[in-house]
């Protein structure tokens, strides 16, 4: 076998390792990669993409601006450092390294969302969607593009049309989750409630750890009159929340946020319990207890608080 066929090989299972979340072993493979050929632009690539996942940021950074330095040509390494950017907060760097992605390979679809997302950090909507829109003119029925397509409408308070990009999505990609979650929160808000309740039915069975899911698909449950399977949705989602104070703190806070005190109050004495020296968990029940009229529960979980700050 030749050097250069070796070095395919190993970028094989380097991509392989990488796709299966083994951050070591391709680690490893991308550095003994280099080792051979300091020069290789597909490795740097790859390496850069992997301390990105790592939130190595800067190290990132090297690993793609070596790649474009040797492929300046690249569409792909342009857009994984303009996301990289992204990221980091460069906004200006961002859409700079992303327009010329976009100009030198416009099939590059994760060039286009990552712009549209930079547009939006800088809240030009209507720029966002443009760029979404001329991504989708390449390629109309990327499942990706089109659920930020909606996610845009949900920033413009136009929920329905929201919806019909999301379903959209979905039919485009069926084991699209973020879609799936995305759409069961705009039903929600729609009260079209047997929708909500399919999709998070569909991101249940698919991704049963997601707690998130979970905790709305109990509210939603008791709107729509089914208290005893809400309650064993909710102790289902206790059950498999890892036993740390901040989860349940997390969770309490989702559940606020969706109007569900009571179900937001039981997470937050779980937090406590958890660490009774949490003064955020203390405050946050302090409150709960107050919005329900629970004085003088409140009031003990104000002063356990104070004595903890």
């Amino acid at each position: 076998m030749s050097d250069e066929d070796a070095i395919n090989e190993l970028l094989k299972r380097g991509i392989s390792h990488h796709e299966a979340d083994e951050v070591v072993e391709a680690r490893n493979i991308y550095i003994e990669i280099l080792e051979r050929d300091p020069q290789n632009h597909k490795a740097l690539d790859l390496a850069g993409l992997l301390c990105m996942q790592c939130d190595e940021l800067d190290a990132a950074a090297d690993f793609f601006s070596s790649a474009i330095e040797l492929d300046p040509e690249s569409g792909r390494y342009l857009c994984h450092a303009g996301t990289l950017e992204l990221h980091r907060g460069h906004l200006e760097t961002a859409t700079e390294l992303l327009k010329k992605a976009i100009a030198k390979d416009p099939e590059i679809s994760e060039a286009f969302l990552s712009l549209a997302l930079v547009y939006r950090a800088e809240q030009k909507i209507g720029d966002a969607i443009a760029v979404i829109e001329n991504g989708l003119s390449h390629d109309p029925d990327n499942s990706r593009l089109l659920t930020w397509r909606g996610v845009l409408e949900i920033d413009r308070d136009d929920l329905p049309s929201a919806g019909e990009f999301l379903h959209q999505a979905i039919n485009a990609d069926n084991e699209n989750i973020e879609a799936m979650v995305t759409l069961g929160n705009v039903m929600m808000e729609l009260d079209e409630l047997d929708i909500a309740e399919r999709c998070y039915v569909s991101v249940k069975e698919r991704v049963p750890e997601d707690l998130g899911t979970r905790c709305r698909l109990s509210v939603l449950l008791k709107r729509l009159g089914k208290r005893d399977e809400a309650v064993t949705e909710l102790e289902a989602a206790f059950a498999q929340a890892p036993a740390e104070s901040d989860s349940f703190t997390e969770m309490a806070l989702l559940f606020e946020s969706l109007g569900n005190d009571d179900d937001a109050i039981v997470a937050a004495e779980r937090a406590v319990a958890l660490d009774a020296g949490n003064a955020a968990s203390f405050e946050l029940l302090a409150r709960l207890h107050g919005k329900a009229g629970n004085e003088e529960a409140a009031k003990d979980a104000e002063d356990r608080a104070s004595a903890l700050s």
